[in-house]
């Protein structure tokens, strides 16, 4: 049996609300999005596990960040559900500077619905490649 449509939109907000938390430095707000032995992995061989490094990571984004998410995907059942979406991450500039595009990738996720209220599991960001390769060693605030 598929999600119920209320689920499908909860866990839309879900996405929109990371994205708006991490990027306007609501570390502690952002890291409830997950459930508290959560992680979030993003083309490195360690991830981020844990409320507390999952605040500190979101602490430490640069506030010129801008996440921007594309094409959710949803599929579950029950109390459990997965889900892929498309990701841009921008840096913003002052005035007369260009806007600059740092990476690009597709996020899939596991989620669990627990009291009513959905939280990820798992965040696992795969970036695309190409010439995004170099960038991941070097760009903050992914």
């Amino acid at each position: 049996m598929a999600l119920p449509v209320e689920d499908i939109l909860a866990i839309q907000k879900l996405a929109a609300d990371y994205n708006h938390l991490i990027d306007s430095g609501s570390a502690e707000a952002w890291a409830q999005l997950f459930v508290p032995d959560g992680t979030l992995e993003f083309g490195m061989p360690e991830g981020v596990k844990g409320h507390e490094d999952l605040v500190a990571f979101a602490a430490a984004i640069n506030p010129a960040t801008r996440h921007v998410i594309s094409n959710l995907s949803i599929d579950g059942e029950g109390d459990e559900a997965s889900a892929r979406v498309y990701l841009e991450v921008y840096y913003t500039a002052p005035p007369g500077q260009p806007r600059e595009l740092i990476i690009t990738g597709v996020y899939r996720d596991h989620l669990r619905k627990e009291d009513g209220r959905w939280r990820y599991v798992s965040r696992q960001m795969m970036p695309d490649m190409g010439d995004w390769a170099p960038a991941l060693e070097t760009t903050p605030g992914i």
